[in-house]
């Protein structure tokens, strides 16, 4: 039988969530591009470009491992040859031809170009939407793809590009692509292919079209002998067109066919010929703009009439290698021309700022442009009362305020984009004699500061020594060139002949005209008939016979100039500066002091003592006669003190003395300068003593020494004691020493105390000395914890020091109560900090009230120019109980003693009824005014809005600079303020710098918010400044919270890893190298960073088990409550003590 029943079973199907529909934001924009072509320079330039050479806005193109710091920038260079390629599309006449047809995938777009003049076609292509709707609803962008190709000649496609738009855009995109056209007989053929299929549903839109076709023809302006840079680049990088920067090898000059520029080297020796290479040499750089003819004086001078001689010599001198001042082995070129001529200047001012870069000058003389270094040089010629008017040498010298102690170069350094940056360099000696004299000076081409600190050191050196000599001599000042090196032998300054004329020359005997001081081995100079100076050492003296080592070059002749240089007495130096015909037979020529030792100074940092140039002293002081020491002592105490003293006979003409003394060979220890013709030495110690003393005339002339016979004294014997009870007492920031002297160490001097990170002699620092009695000293500064040893020894009267005392250990204060109090009471005197303050308040009150009254005078200037028709700009507008208003005064007043302009505007929106107001509301003000004794700049401007006086909201603005002759100060501060029915927020911005000439200097700025609720005031601020006050700089930032916290995103989870709140401090994690902790609690566990259970390290937990390990081999032991474990290096236990 069959069962015809049919059971059907079935349930509810599961609810599921609803997608809600997400459309993607547009990522298709359309981008302009910026094409740039910037001139670079006149003529060829080396190049040398990359593209860690070009910057945009100061970033380069590319990094130095060759990433790029840009995408679609491309850029090209042309070096500025006469015949350098055109830059393609930069100028160029186009044709744009509208085509607005659409792109398919089965029907390619063709175009014939039969103009072959054409350079380029620009296709324009464009899509009037992108996007594509999935079936959850979802709209994203979409991709098309396409390719351009071309054929020439009737010939095969080539596919020139292939591209895509790819994204989604809800409106039109448009992009083009230049399509450089090859050459051509008869044209082209420009086939423009989609290769995405066509879309078949209306959920895909990706119709494209070909929106346009652009014939171009490039104007190829190649800009023969101009170095070009073009760079192009799209808009969606920059918010405004980059300043563009590049850093290419300059110009290819003129240089000697013999010079390697790269190697800085000179082969053989120079024919005069020359060769064209890039070089930043900048004698060859001086030598390229004179003979330039399109930007130098190549038209009004020719390479004939320059000495090029010359240039070469210095030219060589620049290449020279000196150090680096880096220390090491490092070296350098001593000069270097790295500049960029941008706008024209008088010639003269050109090749002058130029010269000084190698030290030099120029000057035109018998038809030559000539050029001289301040560099090593020998004489060129000597002039002696012999062949000198009248035998007269006149000296002059500079004022005080010209001796510069301090000079400051500006340079440009290379690794701050060429930003001028300052150099300074001061002479201690020159500081100490004159103060603090300064000068500055701009270092043209300059871009190293070793170099820089080079010219300062040259300036320094060149204008200590300042002296000027003048005289007048015959035909023969014709002879030496300015800037040319003269020796002068003058007997009234040197004391002694030097110079003279020759009777007879026969070989290598030169007979004088009378009898010298010349000494075997001192150098006979003479001017030869040439009329150059030649030295030669002296081999023999007989009576006025001299003879030398060596021939001349040429052989003197009688009446000849000659002059001794000794090794004891130099001849004098100088350099020339002028020769002025006098128009009688005779120049005046005109020279300054030359110091031939000063390019070592310079150049190597050498301490050269300058060679004499007088053996005249100054004045004549009769020395000190029979000097005689004696000794006596005493009974003290029961202590023998034994007294040293030195006794002279009085010399005429002295008003004072200068005596001193030393025991066993020692240094000499000066006494005091005295009227009295002795001194006692009280409590010296057993040993030989020597003295001796000298004289001083009422002009500080002083003679020289007179010595007593050495003697033998007894004394005190040993040494002095050593200081007794020498602690430390903890400070905040600093450590106290506290030390006792002996009841026997009544002469001391002074208490020496040196210091040391550790207990060691190796490596002790000098801390102090301090004069008796003096028993404490504080070391300050320090950091908290901060640790030290020291150690202590007496210095007696007489140079006799104690032994030393054990090093002992001296720890600064860590109590944060003490520290937070110092701390905060310093802050507390800082402008940062009253800035938050209640302190500052009225100050700031009254600032804005000031500007209140300021806005107040204001408006009531526009209602007097209003009412009395002045001159005055409106608009005005109303409608019922609507009023629209736009009102502009402007004010200047001028009078004999101040003069003072003024802006006004105030800019109204206003609804009026009888009881009900709301009013919107502008003003601004500028305000200017200058006196003889200050000017003020102010500006003021005030957004407010007002609800009947119940609701009002504000936004005040106030600005304002002022210097007058003792400060310049800048001040800002912006004020927001909401008030609803006795509820009020405000948020307040200040910022303020100032220096004034008592050498305060303070910049500051500060937040605070605060908000007022049933008169309750809540505050949080942030405040931050510099300040120097008094010679003192602190730098403080302060916040005002009951909550400060660090926050960081660690997998988009925000986390603060430190925070304060309620007065404590919160560290989630914390790396601490050195700490102090007054009390510590441990919640779980403290361990060594090596511990290994049973192994290394130590752990000490909170059940009160302690685990020690050796570092090593050794065993450990185990601590807990009830027992103690020790273990061998084998984990065997070996001890157990407590419960077993």
């Amino acid at each position: 039988m069959t069962n015809n029943n049919l059971m059907i079973k079935g349930k509810k199907g599961g609810g599921g969530s609803q997608h809600t529909p997400v459309e993607s934001p547009d990522s298709l924009l359309s981008v302009a591009k910026a094409k740039i072509l910037i001139a670079l320079c006149e003529g060829e330039i080396a190049g040398g470009l990359t593209a860690q050479d070009i910057y945009l806005d100061g970033t380069p193109l590319a990094n130095a491992d060759g990433t790029m710091n840009f995408t679609g920038v491309s850029w090209e260079l042309r070096t500025g040859t006469q015949d350098q390629d055109y830059i393609q599309g930069f100028p160029a006449v186009e044709n744009e031809q509208t085509i607005g047809t659409e792109l398919k995938a089965a029907n390619p777009y063709a175009k014939s170009i039969t103009n072959t003049q054409l350079s380029a076609v620009r296709v324009r292509l464009g899509v009037q939407a992108l996007q594509r709707q999935h079936d959850n609803g979802d709209v994203t962008g979409s991709r098309v793809e396409y390719a351009i190709d071309v054929a020439t000649d009737g010939g095969s496609y080539q596919e020139i590009i292939r591209s895509a738009f790819d994204g989604k855009t809800t409106s039109l995109y448009e992009r083009s692509h230049r399509i450089n056209l090859p050459k051509a007989t008869t044209g082209w053929m420009i086939r423009v292919r989609r290769l995405t299929a066509d879309s078949s549903t209306a959920k895909v839109a990706d119709k494209t079209n070909i929106q346009a076709i652009t014939e171009i023809i490039d104007a190829k302006l190649s800009y023969p002998n101009t170095a070009l840079l073009y760079v192009e680049f799209d808009s969606k990088q920059f918010q405004s067109i980059p300043k563009i920067s590049c850093k290419p090898k300059g110009r290819v000059i003129r240089v000697p066919n013999n010079y390697d520029p790269i190697t800085r080297t000179y082969s053989g020796l120079w024919n005069g010929q020359f060769k064209w290479a890039w070089t930043n040499n900048p004698a060859w750089v001086f030598f390229d703009i004179v003979t330039n003819e399109r930007f130098g004086l190549g038209k009004r001078i020719s390479l004939e009439q320059i000495d090029k001689w010359e240039l070469y010599r210095i030219a060589q001198y620049c290449d020279e290698l000196v150090p680096d001042g880096r220390g090491g082995s490092g070296t350098e070129p001593r000069f270097i021309c790295d500049v960029y001529i941008q706008s024209k200047a008088e010639a003269y001012t050109v090749l002058r700022d130029l010269a000084a870069i190698f030290r030099g000058m120029t000057y035109w003389s018998k038809g030559i442009l000539a050029s001289i270094a301040d560099m090593p040089a020998d004489i060129d010629y000597i002039y002696t009362p012999a062949n000198v008017v009248d035998g007269k040498f006149n000296y002059s010298g500079a004022a005080h305020n010209t001796k510069y102690s301090t000079v400051m170069v500006s340079w440009s350094n290379p690794d701050n984009q060429y930003q001028d940056e300052v150099a300074v360099v001061s002479d201690p000696d020159l500081v100490r004699r004159y103060g603090y004299v300064e000068t500055s000076i701009t270092a043209i081409g300059c871009t190293r500061e070793s170099e820089a600190r080079r010219r300062a050191d040259w300036i320094l050196q060149t204008n200590r020594n300042d002296r000027t000599i003048s005289f007048n001599v015959g035909l023969d000042g014709n002879i030496p060139r300015p800037g040319g090196i003269i020796g002068i032998a003058d007997p009234k300054l040197s004391g002694r002949v030097l110079g003279g004329r020759i009777s007879a020359v026969n070989g290598r005997n030169i007979t004088l005209d009378r009898k010298s001081d010349a000494k075997v081995g001192d150098r006979l100079i003479i001017n030869l008939p040439s009329g150059k100076a030649e030295a030669r050492t002296i081999q023999g003296v007989k009576d006025k016979i001299l003879t030398v080592s060596a021939d001349y070059s040429e052989a003197p002749m009688k009446e000849s100039v000659w002059s001794i240089d000794a090794d004891d007495l130099a001849i004098q130096q100088f350099r020339v500066v002028s020769i002025a015909d006098n128009n009688d037979g005779t120049y005046a020529i005109t020279a300054t002091s030359h110091d031939p030792d000063k390019y070592a100074r310079i150049d190597n940092g050498a301490r050269i003592e300058s060679k004499p140039i007088s053996v005249v002293p100054s004045s004549i002081q009769k020395p000190v006669a029979n000097v005689v020491i004696t000794s006596s002592s005493r009974v003290e105490q029961g202590i023998n003190i034994a007294t040293l003293h030195v006794e002279w006979d009085k010399t005429d003409g002295a008003i004072s003395y200068e005596s001193e003394w030393r025991k066993d060979n020692g240094n000499w220890i000066p006494a005091l300068r005295s009227s009295v013709n002795s001194f006692d030495i009280e409590g010296i110690y057993s040993g030989r003593y020597q003295a001796r003393v000298r004289a001083i005339n009422a002009s500080d002339i002083s003679s020289g020494w007179s010595y007593a016979d050495e003697m033998t004294i007894t004394g005190k014997a040993g040494k002095p004691p050593m200081p007794v009870g020498f602690t430390t007492n903890p400070i905040t920031f600093g450590i106290q020493l506290n030390w006792y002297f002996p009841a026997e160490a009544t002469d001391t001097l002074k208490t020496e105390i040196w210091y040391n990170t550790q207990d060691s002699d190796k490596g002790a620092l000098l801390l102090a000395d301090i004069s008796y009695p003096q028993g404490t000293y504080q070391q300050m500064g320090l950091s908290a914890g901060q640790m030290f040893f020291y150690k202590a020894r007496l210095v007696d009267k007489l140079g006799n020091q104690s032994d030393w005392t054990d090093w002992i250990q001296g720890i600064s204060s860590t109590s944060v109560d003490d520290i937070e109090k110092v701390v905060t009471d310093a802050l507390k005197e800082s402008d940062v900090f009253k800035q938050l303050n209640d302190e500052f308040s009225d100050k700031f009150d009254a600032i804005e009230q000031h500007a209140d009254d300021l806005l107040k005078q204001s408006l009531a200037i526009i209602s007097n120019a209003t009412a009395n028709d002045e001159d005055i700009q409106r608009q005005r507008k109303q409608n019922g109980k609507f009023l629209a208003e736009i009102t502009r005064v402007e004010k200047t007043v001028v009078t004999e003693s101040e003069a003072m302009a003024e802006a006004i505007q105030n800019l109204k929106a206003q609804m009026s009824e009888q009881d009900h107001e709301i009013l919107a509301d502008i003003l601004q003000v500028y305000q200017v005014i200058a006196n003889e004794k200050e000017a003020t700049a102010k500006s003021i401007e005030q957004l407010q809005a007002n609800f009947d006086d119940i609701v009002t909201a504000k936004l005040v603005t106030f600005n304002e600079a002022l210097v007058d002759l003792e400060k310049a100060q800048a001040y800002s501060n912006q004020i927001l303020e909401a008030n609803i029915d006795g509820l009020s927020a405000s948020l307040n911005t200040q910022s303020n710098v100032l220096a004034d000439l008592k050498g305060n200097l303070s910049s500051t700025y500060s937040i605070s918010a605060k908000i007022s609720s049933n008169g309750v005031i809540y505050a949080a601020g942030m405040s931050l400044g510099v300040e120097e006050v008094n010679g003192k700089t602190q730098a403080n930032v302060v916040f005002l919270a009951d909550n400060f916290s660090i926050l960081n995103s660690i997998n988009g989870t925000q986390v603060s890893p430190f925070f304060v709140n309620g007065g404590q401090v919160f560290m989630r994690n914390a790396v601490i190298q050195d700490g102090s902790i007054t009390n510590a609690k441990i919640g779980d566990f403290i361990q060594s960073n090596d511990f290994v259970t049973g192994k290394t390290g130590w752990r000490i937990d909170k059940s009160g088990k302690i685990e020690i390990n050796g570092s090593g081999l050794g065993g450990r032991i185990s601590i807990t409550n009830n027992r103690i474990d020790v273990f061998d290096e084998k984990g065997v236990l070996r001890v157990r003590m407590g419960e077993l």
